[in-house]
């Protein structure tokens, strides 16, 4: 046991309180608002009519992030109907990786 402080040091490490603080006192004036985490069924139409069906993963009052069965690449404006959820209309697509997508409601 003598060996370990004769090879560590014996000094306690000091922890950056003040990020610390910061993180831990997020609250409602933080950047990103907090998400309900679903499994929910939604529909995602696009100009020309075409309509696909994914999952939303979780939403906030102005956006989704969806989840579709296949890695299709969305077009920039899709309507969103995802009712179950309470979300409706025209959405802009920020985000695609793979098979999900961050959708932001527009006009919210």
């Amino acid at each position: 046991m003598s060996l370990l402080p004769r090879l560590f040091g014996s000094r306690k490490p000091v922890a950056p309180t003040n990020r610390v603080d910061q993180v831990l006192a997020a609250g409602p004036d933080s950047a990103r608002p907090v998400r309900a985490h679903v499994y929910r069924e939604a529909y995602v139409t696009y100009e020309s009519g075409y309509r696909r069906k994914g999952v939303v993963m979780d939403f906030t009052e102005t956006g989704v992030r969806i989840r579709f069965p296949t890695n299709e690449s969305l077009p920039a404006v899709v309507t969103l109907s995802a009712r179950s959820v309470g979300l409706e209309g025209e959405a802009d697509v920020i985000w695609q990786k793979n098979s999900e997508a961050g959708l932001h409601l527009r006009g919210r």
